[in-house]
């Protein structure tokens, strides 16, 4: 089992040993692993299936109540007596929209910025890769302890495993001329990205310490993390704090909304809870509500799963966050521009992955290289025949599980290849920004370099397969539609 080894009395002394801790085999009782990051001491658990250590429920921001909502996040509190990592921390307030999206076994709070670790290795001398899942749920819904982005996997095969909450709906994303004029940069909404941002600055100040390497940070996402992905590398705010990407079907082309019409949204939403005005008495009544009647007011009785909200949480460009949209910012080059794997499943339609092929030309136009996927493992009972490879299918597949969680999938005999495969792909990516590097190295087919003249893509699903020009005449004219809607598609 891992000891570490520490002469600690005092907590001066023990953050100095943190810097360098050492981990040794114990034939003995397995010892709590232990690290100090620049809050305090924590001390995590490790999984008894796998031996990975895992720190749970870490504070990478102080909660966001009361006079703190709809602020950009403040550090969080530093505390002297060792903190106990080994369970969730709170889930950011939410209903249970989706049927596979359960979280109230940990509940819901507004204080809920807590993130998770996993990783085989402490101390600054192993540098391994680091991968920040970022969930989806349309903004709506979702955490980071879902048992589905359980990193034990993608850790065993070198990576140190980062999941984190963020605010969601009403609480990340509100716009409102009131909550603008009280910001140095006359911007509102994005809470949701500034969350994010501040648990890559976390990655950024202690991540060395759980054993990962702070010069190769990926982040990783499906549907609305993949828009946060996509948001990330449009925001001047997130420079230098990751390294690469991974879009899963989502990128935000086309999803990034103009000031105006989301502050009139917000004004529409506070007058649904009895509040007019835009000035700052308005604003302190909004505050002064409690988080779960906000929430309702979000989701009248006759709403079903993400449908039939009163309040669409939704990017804006606030100047700020975000200076532009995805795209243009691409396109002008002022984006954080870094190697991306980008795609989508079979089942998710036309538009999903010409979109997907959309950002991997506006990278590769960047001199950054591009790798585009499209996911088609499709349970093999008639049901999921009939539905296809359907959004969020390959969410368990790129954590390298062997099978997914929910029955309704169905299962495959290919199965454990494609998890393999696939979180091979990925851990490569993260590790050198190449899909073909170790581990995939001389166990997969190679993955080819996006190019606009090939369109080259990967299949994944029953053959794992190097393929290219996808229905090319299709996705074309769905460019032509996104520049008549002013978006860039080169």
């Amino acid at each position: 089992m891992m000891r570490i080894v520490r002469h600690c009395v005092l907590l001066a002394t023990l953050a100095a040993c943190a810097k360098n801790p050492q981990v040794v085999r114990d034939s003995g009782q397995p010892s709590t692993p232990t690290v100090a990051i620049d809050a305090g001491p924590l001390t995590g658990s490790i999984d008894s299936s796998s031996g990975v250590l895992v720190f749970r429920g870490v504070p990478y921001a102080a909660p966001p109540v009361g006079n703190l909502r709809w602020r950009a996040p403040m550090p969080a509190p530093h505390w002297t007596a060792v903190r106990a990592a080994d369970r969730l921390g709170k889930n950011c307030m939410q209903a249970q929209i989706y049927s596979d999206i359960d979280p109230f076994a940990a509940g819901v709070s507004e204080d809920c910025l807590y993130l998770n670790v996993w990783t085989t290795a402490l101390g600054t001398s192993a540098k391994r890769p680091v991968m920040v899942w970022i969930y989806g749920g349309g903004y709506n819904a979702g955490f980071g302890g879902e048992e589905r982005h359980n990193g034990a996997r993608l850790a065993q095969k070198g990576a140190v495993v980062v999941t984190f909450n963020y605010r969601l709906g009403i609480f990340g994303f509100l716009s409102h001329p009131a909550l603008a004029a009280e910001t140095p940069e006359g911007a509102s909404g994005n809470y949701a990205i500034l969350d994010q941002i501040a648990a890559l600055q976390w990655v950024q100040r202690n991540i060395a310490r759980f054993g990962g390497d702070p010069s190769r940070v990926t982040i990783f996402g499906e549907s609305a993390g993949g828009s946060s992905v996509a948001a990330l590398i449009a925001s001047p705010l997130a420079k230098g704090l990751f390294h690469r990407g991974i879009l899963q079907s989502g990128n935000a082309i086309g999803g990034v909304r103009p000031p105006a019409s989301v502050h009139d949204e917000g004004i529409r939403f506070a007058s649904t809870v009895g509040i007019t005005g835009t000035g700052s008495d308005a604003l302190a009544r909004l505050r002064a509500i409690p988080a779960d009647s906000l929430l309702r007011a979000t989701r009248p009785p006759n709403a079903t799963g993400g449908f039939g909200s009163t309040f669409a949480p939704r990017l804006v460009s606030d100047g700020w966050v975000l200076p532009r949209t995805i795209d243009s910012s691409l396109a002008r080059g002022t984006a954080n521009v870094v190697p991306v794997i980008v795609g989508a499943t079979g089942g998710e339609g036309d538009g999903a992955y010409a979109s997907a092929r959309a950002f991997a030309r506006l990278t590769s136009a960047q001199h950054a290289n591009a790798y585009l996927y499209l996911f088609t493992r499709v349970g093999d009972d008639s049901a999921n025949r009939r539905r296809g490879a359907y959004h969020s299918a390959d969410i368990t597949f790129t954590f390298g599980r062997p099978r997914p969680i929910l029955e309704s999938a169905g299962r495959t005999a290919y199965d454990s290849t494609l998890a393999e495969a696939m979180s091979d792909y990925w851990v490569a990516f993260a590790t050198t920004g190449d899909p073909n590097g170790p581990p995939s190295a001389g166990k997969r087919p190679r993955w080819p370099v996006y190019e606009k003249t090939t369109d080259a893509y990967m299949e994944l699903g029953p053959e794992i397969v190097a393929r290219s020009a996808l229905r090319r005449s299709v996705y074309d004219s769905l460019d032509a539609v996104g520049r008549a809607r002013g978006e860039v598609r080169p």
